[in-house]
């Protein structure tokens, strides 16, 4: 995997995530709706609190793994293959399936501070766990064989960014009346992604072939 394949995969891969309406952008736009997109960057900075630390620790498990390289590729391909298959086909049903979203009720539950709601929204979440223990320990895989630590620094770039952006905007939108949750154009957005991570679980399965007769 080159620069522009490593840093493409992640942008994409990263957007199927965060665009997916989930507790953390529910309570964001809950807070936001008073206190503008403000919320949106400190939320997000709570986020990267919680997230980069588990982000290194991945890495660093990766990088001792990768003594046993072939065994470590196949066990994290295989699962991320199937976290791939899982969440784009659950990214699909539910923007299907999606019906309109707000975030009336939450108020009384929503913390005040912007960074209280990344930090609490994203520790407690377990699809975040998951999601960055199998298609995100794939990305950190790739990161770690292309450039090593710089590679990781990379690529976690090229993820938060999308975090900070997309919190951000629909803060912002939120605050000045937009509705977001339940659009059209995010429903639409969301299938493409969803369509996206399943493509790239064929892609991957295509790689086990090499690992498993290697």
């Amino acid at each position: 995997m080159d620069w522009p394949q490593l840093i493409a995969t992640v942008v994409l891969v990263s957007a199927s995530g965060a665009l997916a309406p989930g507790p953390l952008l529910i309570a964001t736009l809950s807070e936001s709706v008073k206190r503008g997109g403000r919320v949106g960057l400190l939320s997000a900075t709570g986020h990267m609190i919680v997230e980069l630390p588990l982000v290194l620790l991945i890495a660093q498990g990766i990088a001792f793994l990768l003594t046993t390289e072939v065994m470590a590729r196949l066990a994290i391909t295989v699962a991320g293959i199937a976290a791939l298959t899982f969440f784009g086909l659950n990214q699909l049903r539910e923007s299907l399936l999606a019906k309109p979203t707000t975030t009336n009720g939450l108020d009384a539950k929503t913390p005040k501070n912007g960074v209280a709601i990344g930090i609490i929204f994203t520790g407690l979440n377990p699809y975040f766990i998951t999601w960055w223990l199998t298609i995100g320990a794939k990305l950190v895989y790739d990161a770690l064989a292309l450039a090593a630590w710089l590679g990781i620094a990379v690529m976690y770039a090229s993820h938060i960014w999308i975090d900070y952006a997309w919190l951000y905007i629909t803060g912002s939108l939120a605050w000045r009346g937009g509705r977001i949750l339940g659009s059209k154009l995010l429903r639409l957005i969301n299938i493409v992604l969803g369509s996206f991570l399943l493509v790239l679980a064929l892609m991957m399965s295509l790689e086990l072939v090499p690992l498993i007769f290697s």
